[in-house]
């Protein structure tokens, strides 16, 4: 028979085990997808070629219905198992970002929410990640507002270079938007009236499409009947941005000749549109930010705090998004390839595989512009964060 010392040492042994394993679990990941559009299931694809890097367990759950009640059904279910996740990573979608937090803060659920603004409902009640909910782990967005901006300006430089008036004369301009709840809507379009009617533009209508093609094609026809002059199209998004495209076509005018059109999201019919010269810029890669998302609740997962790290010292976070023009379209599309997530090794931005990293300055935009440069280098090259 052992001795009672050899069985007090390994007692200990397997207390220490037990200790190491609770201390640091292989983290388990649910992201609730809002749609499965062509952009969202990108999205997710990029996300899992990040979190097989990582090592994280990842669940992707799509919400088919598409519909904000049903949204928060979905996160329900989740919350609802028995065995819960380790972190719920959802986008901030109106009217049901402050119920979906509480109910994970009271399931005992860390949450990371992107892609969009909080909505100011909720942050009027709730604050921001951290303030008032404690297991609000981050959360991470594009700066709508600045694109919106930069896409009227970008549109405004290649109008006056086709328009045939004074060169002083502003660019006049119609706009398409998505939905009256959307906050990414919300915050483009003041983007765009930040420099609307002024010296470069003179925005003469803009309308609600519901992000549809079909609805953006329907009502460009109306809008350019009703102003003559247009120039410029702003679009909220590619998919209304090729609607328009379809609605000048039909009025026997050209796009990228007669008038110039713009969109966000870097879908690839739009991608192919700049390629053909019908699309002047589609401003994109926030399609990467489910992959930051998981980098950072890794890193914080094994003891890494990216607010802690950040020059704001904030758990909230935003990067830019930039422009595909016909100058950087080999490169846009080389980043949006599969086999370019295959090729890159994400370890190579963790603070955790990387200790030297954790000197340097943090940002969003940086990690997201050294998401761009390893996924656009040619095969083989070398990854630098």
């Amino acid at each position: 028979m052992l001795s009672r010392a050899c069985l007090l040492c390994i007692g200990l042994v397997c207390c220490l085990v037990i200790r190491t394993v609770d201390a640091d679990p292989r983290p388990h990941v649910v992201f609730l997808s809002p749609d499965d559009s062509n952009f969202w299931s990108m999205t997710a694809g990029f996300m899992e070629e990040v979190a097989a890097d990582l090592d994280m367990g990842l669940e992707v759950r799509f919400d088919h219905d598409r519909h904000r009640f049903s949204y928060q059904q979905l996160a329900e279910r989740v919350l609802n198992r028995k065995q819960r996740p380790d972190y719920l990573v959802f986008m901030a979608k109106e009217n049901v970002t402050e119920p979906m937090l509480t109910l994970a803060h009271e399931a005992g659920v860390k949450t990371f929410t992107f892609n969009t603004e909080i909505p100011q409902a909720a942050q009027a009640t709730l604050g921001l990640p951290r303030e008032t909910l404690a297991n609000w782990i981050g959360h991470v967005v594009p700066d709508n507002v600045q694109s919106g901006q930069v896409l009227a300006e970008i549109l405004a430089g290649q109008a006056r270079q086709l328009s045939k008036a004074e060169h002083r004369a502003p660019t006049r301009m119609i706009a398409l938007s998505g939905t009256l709840d959307s906050s990414a809507a919300k915050d483009r379009n003041l983007g765009l009236e930040k420099v609307a009617d002024g010296e470069q533009i003179k925005l003469m209508q803009l309308i609600y499409a519901d992000w549809s093609r079909q609805q953006a094609e329907e009502k460009t026809r109306v809008l350019l009947s009703r102003y003559s002059g247009i120039t410029a199209i702003w679009s909220a998004s590619d998919g209304m941005a090729m609607g328009a495209i379809d609605a000048i076509r039909q009025t026997g005018r050209a796009s990228g000749q007669d008038i110039v059109v713009g969109g966000m999201d870097w879908e690839p019919q739009a991608l192919a549109a700049v390629r053909r010269g019908e699309l002047a810029v589609s401003l994109g890669r926030h399609f990467m930010g489910g992959g930051l998302v998981l980098l950072l609740l890794h890193d914080y997962h094994k003891g890494y705090d990216f607010a802690s790290a950040s020059a704001s010292s904030s758990a909230a976070l935003k990067y830019q998004l930039q422009p595909a023009t016909p100058s950087n379209l080999d490169r846009v599309e080389r980043v949006m390839r599969p086999e370019s997530w295959r090729r890159v090794d994400f370890r190579a931005f963790s603070r955790v595989h990387n200790p030297d990293l954790d000197g340097q300055a943090f940002s969003a935009n940086q990690v997201m512009d050294g998401f761009m440069a390893a996924l656009a280098a040619d095969a083989g090259a070398s990854q630098q964060p």
